[in-house]
């Protein structure tokens, strides 16, 4: 069983790449915040979805849960 199997959490997997010093960043700024960079990650993501409700970019609220 790999180390991703192993958290307990109905959440979906995102894999993403970036540049070595954006992820160092991300991590100074999560331990600045007391996140861990993964919800970090998911707060930022959620910011801009809503950005994107809100001017119409998608639709608000699809109700399709997961």
């Amino acid at each position: 069983m790999s180390s991703f199997e192993s958290v307990a959490t109905d959440k979906a997997r995102i894999v993403t790449y970036c540049s070595h010093e954006m992820k160092r960043k991300l991590e100074k700024l999560a331990d600045l915040r007391f996140r861990s960079v993964s919800n970090l990650i998911e707060a930022v993501l959620a910011e801009e979805i809503a950005r994107a409700e809100a001017n119409g970019e998608l639709p608000a609220k699809d109700g399709q849960g997961k």
